[in-house]
């Protein structure tokens, strides 16, 4: 008989039914009725499985049980079922249960039990709940499903909680970071990772931290190199950055035209244009004018002879006009050795030099012309007298031994040379420069017998003078000039140890705005030092008007300077073993090299200076482009001195080019 409070339940409903006064009332049977009142709750569930298990100990262990009896014991339709068939498994198996077979007991008193053997998955089961004829999986977090073995995709919904990256897992996810990140405590959140904290991140170069990464920065010019932890130059020359010549520097590069083809630099610092004039100069020539210092080499620029059946005296007169000092006007006589006379000038004033039989002479008077005005001179052969006029006074009368033609083979010969003499100056009666920067025009040799000259003028432009002249030496774009100077000092401490200056001062008036004004240049065409104009800074690629002082390709001080506007400026340079200066119309210009880094090039140049140099004028020789910031020839006015020395260019050791020495053309007025 049942016992418990469940069978008490049952016993109270079934009589309370039978009691029923109405004759339609269906009757439920006990078990039913226990069945349809059972309690959902654990504790009521809990009692009722008590209640079932004793009684199948003896309606089923003890005693063999049919399936209606069964039915008795479970009371629903769905255990029975599920009980029955494997009962009889287990009678046939272990026997009877009358034959009290212990394996027997067990095997029917685990028939009840839905959950064993558990059906639901072991990963994802909390536990398993048995229950009529059915079982309940209670899956743990993340499971889901009725065996409780499907994964729950928890990225699916928001991500996850994840900031980033979520990664789904079997009953789970993990929340993880993009490089450059860390994971919070949280376990969801990600904070940015300062790779920089790391001083060897970067190695030499510069550290940037960046959301979630970092960056190591180099100076422009520069590129990182993982490999070798640090900034590598870039080299700007294999990208063909520039038109012409490229030279690649530390972090840097410059581009460099053919400056002596005529070409600078455009505004975009990387193509070439032509060096054009920004100051028109009056270069206007006379084609009734001769110039004499054309012939850089001393030698005349006319050369006539004249034959005659007679003696005959000496007439010439002509106008003449220079800022030279010295050289020769003009030689008459036969050769070396016999009779002639030179007349020259020697400090501004006229000198003539004599050689009558052998004997010489030299004498000088009259007033200074060389001020660059127009001075009519003449000489005039007067009963065994030579008379020199200027401007009809006379200012020498010097008495002659002979006659200046000679007799050859029937005939008298004159020799007159103009702007130089037949035979070196060292056989003067005193020697001088015979160069001289000087003109002349309404000449007339012999009484006007040599019309011949004046058709040769005009047709060479070259042996022309500039119409209108001042003071100063001209450089057209296209000469230079060099000498053989010294630059050796002795100690001011008196001893024997020898040290070194290089002291200039240049008045220019600028016709271009790039050229060299002086440059030194020792062996194999190194420029050691040059002073040159040029329309760009180099380092900060920006067009402007400057002088740059320069050891070979270095600029040490630079300086503005209004090239174009026409009016005469002073640049001034002062270098020794010490120190550079550079200074425009009294203005210190900038250092463009530090300290240490002058201190390198002040003992580059020493050590040029230690051997022969050069030193240029206007210009350079043919040296590769990258030898100096400026290998373009100069054009416009110029007078130099160099170590408080004023330099002529008819001392130079070679000029090249159509280079005046003495004589400028003005600028012309504006319109």
């Amino acid at each position: 008989m049942p016992h418990g409070p469940a069978a008490a339940l049952g016993t109270a409903l079934l009589l309370l039914l039978l009691a029923s006064e109405s004759a339609h009332t269906v009757m439920l049977r006990a078990r039913e009725a226990a069945q349809f009142l059972r309690p959902r709750q654990r504790r009521a569930y809990q009692v009722f499985e008590e209640a079932k298990q004793g009684h199948l100990e003896r309606e089923c262990v003890e005693e063999l049980c049919s399936r209606e009896e069964a039915r008795e014991v479970f009371e629903n339709d769905p255990e029975t079922e599920y009980f029955y068939p494997r009962y009889l498994e287990c009678i046939s198996e272990h026997g009877s249960p009358y034959r009290k077979n212990p394996a027997f007991v067990t095997c029917v008193q685990k028939l009840p039990d839905q959950c064993s053997p558990d059906p639901c998955d072991k990963k994802g089961t909390q536990v398993c709940q048995d229950l009529m004829g059915n079982f309940y999986c209670q899956c743990r977090g993340g499971w889901a499903g009725r065996l409780c073995d499907r994964d729950v995709n928890e990225c699916s919904q928001e991500n996850g909680g994840c900031s980033q990256i979520c990664y789904n897992q079997p009953g789970s996810f993990q929340c993880a970071c993009h490089a450059g990140y860390t994971l919070s405590p949280d376990s969801r959140t990600c904070h940015d990772v300062d790779e920089c904290a790391d001083v060897g991140a970067c190695g030499a170069a510069r550290c940037q931290n960046l959301p979630g990464s970092y960056s190591c920065i180099c100076d422009e010019g520069y590129v990182f190199s993982s490999q070798e932890k640090g900034c590598r130059d870039i080299d700007e020359c294999t990208e063909e950055r520039c038109e012409q010549t490229c030279v690649n520097s530390p972090g840097s590069y410059t581009c460099h035209c053919d400056g002596r083809g005529g070409l600078k630099l455009s505004r975009d610092m990387s193509t070439c244009e032509d060096i054009l004039p920004c100051v028109p100069f009056n270069v206007a020539k006379s084609v009734k004018s001769l110039y004499l210092g054309r012939m850089f080499s001393a030698m005349p620029v006319i050369k006539l002879l004249f034959k005659r059946l007679q003696p005959t005296r000496l007439v010439a007169e002509f106008d003449f006009r220079t800022f030279d000092p010295e050289g020769i006007l003009f030689f008459a006589g036969g050769h070396r050795d016999s009779t002639w006379i030179v007349l020259g000038l020697r400090a501004g004033r006229l000198e003539l030099q004599l050689r009558y039989q052998g004997v010489g002479r030299v004498t000088s008077s009259g007033p200074v012309i060389n001020d660059g005005a127009w001075q009519t001179i003449s000489v005039e052969e007067l009963e065994r007298n030579l008379v020199i006029k200027v401007n009809k006074d006379a200012v020498m009368k010097i008495a002659v031994a002979g006659d200046l033609f000679q007799l050859d083979r029937g005939l008298y010969h004159l020799n007159l040379t103009v702007g130089g003499i037949p035979f070196q100056e060292r056989d003067l009666v005193h020697p001088m420069n015979p160069r001289l920067d000087g003109c002349l025009r309404s000449w007339h040799w012999l009484d006007g017998e040599d019309t011949t000259v004046q058709e040769t003028v005009e047709e060479n432009v070259r042996m022309q003078c500039f119409s209108v002249t001042e003071r100063g030496s001209f450089f057209p774009g296209s000469g230079f000039a060099f000498f053989h100077l010294d630059y050796a000092r002795t100690s001011p401490t008196g001893g024997t140890e020898t040290t070194w200056a290089v002291e200039a001062v240049a008045r220019v008036r600028p016709a271009a705005d790039t050229g060299v004004l002086l440059a030194l240049v020792g062996d194999s065409q190194a420029v050691a030092l040059s002073v040159a104009l040029v329309d760009y800074h180099s380092t900060k690629k920006l067009k402007k008007q400057l002088v740059v002082l320069a050891v070979e390709g270095v600029t040490l001080v630079l300086m503005e300077i209004k090239v174009c506007d026409g009016q005469e400026h002073v640049v001034t340079v002062s270098v020794n073993k010490d120190r550079a200066t550079l200074e425009v119309d009294g203005t210190q210009g900038q250092r463009e090299v530090s300290p240490a880094g002058l201190q390198e090039r002040l003992a580059v140049l020493g050590r040029h200076l230690e051997g022969p140099v050069l030193t240029f004028i206007g210009g350079l020789p043919d040296v590769p482009v990258t030898s100096a910031p400026v290998t373009a020839f100069y054009r416009g006015c110029m007078t130099l001195e160099v170590n408080r020395k004023a330099l002529d260019l008819d001392e130079a050791a070679y000029k090249h080019g159509d280079i005046t020495s003495h004589s400028c053309p003005p600028v012309e007025p504006a319109a």
